[in-house]
């Protein structure tokens, strides 16, 4: 079984992945047309991010993670491959086919939201959005909702239980930024200044990940701090599954 080629094939063959894309940018350009007419708000990185203030990641974030959540949720409900993963090689070999694949999806999916809230942007106010280092740091943001997702449903057996935990992941992890940023304030971390110009902070919003979408943030934390709290949670979910891999006998 050529894992890579497999996934690739599954990834397209189904229905769900369509209608995932086409649902993410059509809410995307719908938010990116609301907030573009509203001049308070047409900041440009938050225009091309399409940014929700009710929402903890980006739509395309979240997009990419019900994607991730159902590459192994159809593995769970369909195991025509169990036969052929007894070994914890070949399921390894599946899950590394899986992060590619998703990982190029999301990345793919990223650019494909900037790009269209771009010719929004342009054909409302027009000008060409700039091209700011923070989109960077979104494109980042999505490849890691899909992997966040792929990799819980992968741990809990169950698509419904990943895009779960997508949601909740930065909620639970809101905590440790009021901390981070409590030492910050009272120690004063070198480098956050020129952190901020990749990923603008403002304090008067409180999610997470607000910076990497245009949203207000609470999250003025030192590029360390910042790179593991978007990385954190894909680690400490890749360890777990592999973990677990000895004692399953199954996907």
């Amino acid at each position: 079984m050529h894992a890579l080629t497999y996934e690739r094939r599954r990834l397209t063959g189904v229905r769900s992945t369509w209608l995932v894309l086409l649902a993410v940018l059509a809410i995307d350009s719908a938010v990116a047309v609301l907030t573009v007419r509203q001049p308070a708000l047409a900041v440009p990185v938050r225009v091309l991010t399409a940014g929700v203030p009710l929402l903890p990641l980006p739509v395309a974030a979240l997009g990419a993670g019900v994607v991730g959540a159902f590459s192994y949720g159809q593995e769970v409900r369909y195991p025509v491959l169990r036969p052929l993963l007894l070994s914890v090689r070949r399921r390894v070999g599946l899950l590394v086919a899986k992060l590619i694949v998703i990982g190029a999806f999301s990345a793919l999916l990223a650019a494909a939201t900037l790009a269209l809230d771009g010719v929004v942007y342009a054909a409302v106010l027009h000008r060409t959005p700039p091209i700011v280092p923070a989109l960077g740091g979104f494109v980042a943001l999505v490849v890691t909702g899909g992997w966040i997702g792929l990799l819980a449903a992968g741990l809990l057996r169950s698509a419904a239980a990943g895009m779960l935990l997508l949601l909740t992941i930065p909620v639970m992890v809101e905590p440790v930024v009021s901390l981070l940023r409590s030492r910050q304030l009272s120690g004063g971390l070198p480098g956050v200044s020129r952190w901020h110009a990749l990923f603008p902070v403002d304090t008067g919003h409180a999610w997470l990940y607000g910076p990497l979408s245009g949203l207000h943030s609470t999250a003025a934390l030192p590029p360390r701090g910042l790179l593991a709290l978007v990385a954190g949670p894909v680690v400490l979910l890749l360890a777990c599954y592999l973990l677990s891999l000895p004692r399953r006998r199954e996907v």
